[in-house]
């Protein structure tokens, strides 16, 4: 028994991320009782209330008083009064990926790493493992579709998250199988470097228990060079243990021919789109067969997977134009979002997009100059702090000037109202309008939403 076994009531600084909203659930169903501090009151907070979490939003320490355990966010700043609090009285400290580690050390753990693709992947494993009657614990950071929520908490053995690679937060799990997606370095206001974010990914890898597996996409060239004891691959273009051919997409629907060790296992399909997502799919289907899951359940799985929220989300129509929205908020996330969109949806593409945070726009700015360049037009909202202050001259004006090198038509607007009404104002039949970015740029998709 460790001490979060023995812990009676835990509270969580910054309940309501995603994540830890998330690790709240399961605490709860697992018999604790969950107090939180959050900002700000957000339909996360709403809904955990809802479930019995009591949940505020200004300084009590009482309630830190009264918990065994205090769990805070990376986002939280160290001289948090909060968290100060919590040092002085003594109290079990621990981050959100410390948490996730201990959790997961009573089950069959299987960690999804990435750049990109995390929640997608893992949210296809999850619903593999569910419709394969194993139960699952599922932890995700995106609105899974199958089930309407970001955590599921099943009875079985099998835990399933992503595993973020944000300040090294994925090294504090130890996985039975250990996904690498791919492995394009960002993050880099704590990596600093290239080499550094390379060598978090290769500390991950070795982190997969001797006993397990390491699932990797050897068509990442750095992905491809991890090393573990029983590796298991899988690519469109390398040569793999899972491999995808004759791949082809229509009708909001891409098909491919699946190989295992160079057999024939015949046509796969899934209700989503984008060369990406097949990548996702490969992934799901070496985690299956690492598992012992049949190819036909995994097959069915996958066409039966509903795609989460805020991923190449279909939101509507307006005037007969398309609004679609996507999470991308890295360069190479938005290339492949692009290509996708292009791939099946007729018309003029614009691009609305929220940058997301000062250091990655700054860190990143050539690569987000260059990706907008197959878009008709590209239009720029300020960019999403997060957890971030400014950094002087870093604004979307300033990005404008970049990306207008590569695209003639650059807008830039001050605020969602100007832009939501601009929209209104031009839209009309074979525009498609694809809203992007990892903040709160869904109000303003969700708008659009009939």
């Amino acid at each position: 028994m460790n001490f979060i076994d023995e812990a009676k009531q835990i509270h969580i600084l910054g309940i309501g991320g995603i994540s830890l909203s998330a690790l709240a659930v399961i605490l709860l169903k697992q018999g604790k009782k969950v107090t939180g501090y959050d900002s700000a009151i957000s339909p996360i907070t709403q809904s955990l209330q809802a479930k019995g979490i009591k949940v505020v939003n200004q300084l009590d320490t009482n309630l830190i008083d009264q918990a065994d355990i205090v769990v805070y966010t990376s986002a939280l700043a160290k001289n948090d009064v909060q968290l100060e609090h919590a040092i002085k009285q003594g109290k079990i400290i621990l981050s959100r990926s410390e948490l996730l580690g201990e959790l997961t050390k009573k089950y069959f753990t299987i960690s999804i790493a990435g750049s990109h693709g995390k929640t997608t992947a893992s949210s296809m494993i999850g619903y593999m493992f569910f419709l394969a009657k194993k139960d699952p614990v599922i932890h995700v950071g995106g609105i899974m579709k199958n089930f309407g929520s970001n955590v599921r908490c099943g009875k079985g053995k099998f835990f399933i998250t992503e595993a973020c690679e944000y300040k090294d937060s994925f090294l504090s799990l130890e996985s039975d199988v250990g996904v690498v997606l791919n492995e394009d370095p960002d993050h880099l206001d704590y990596f600093k470097t290239k080499e550094n974010y390379y060598k978090s990914f290769e500390k991950f890898a070795k982190n997969t228990k001797k006993s397990g597996v390491l699932v990797v996409n050897y068509d990442d060239p750095f992905s491809r060079r991890l090393k573990s004891r029983n590796v298991l691959s899988y690519a469109l273009k390398s040569k793999a243990d899972v491999q995808a051919r004759n791949v082809c997409s229509k009708n909001g629907v891409i098909c491919f021919e699946l190989f295992y060790l160079d057999l024939n296992f015949g046509l796969f399909k899934l209700n989503m789109i984008g060369l990406h997502n097949v990548y996702n799919a490969l992934a799901a289907i070496a985690v299956g067969i690492a598992c012992g899951i049949g190819l036909d359940l995994i097959k069915q799985s996958l066409w039966q997977f509903a795609g989460v929220e805020r991923r190449l989300e279909y939101i509507g129509k307006v005037k007969g134009g398309v609004v679609l929205h996507d999470y991308a908020h890295h360069p190479d996330e938005i290339i492949a979002t692009i290509k996708a969109v292009k791939q099946n949806f007729q018309g003029r593409l614009i691009c609305v997009f929220q940058p997301h945070t000062f250091s990655r726009t700054r860190d990143l700015y050539y690569e987000f100059c260059r990706c907008f360049a197959c878009c008709d037009e590209v239009w720029l909202l300020p960019i999403y702090s997060a957890r971030e202050k400014p950094i002087p001259k870093i604004t979307s004006k300033f990005l404008a000037k970049g990306v207008s090198k590569y695209n003639k038509t650059v807008r830039y607007f001050s605020n969602f109202e100007k832009c939501h009404a601009f929209i209104n104002k031009i839209a009309q039949k074979d525009v498609v309008f694809l809203i992007m970015g990892a903040g709160d740029v869904s109000l303003l998709a969700y708008r659009f939403k009939k």
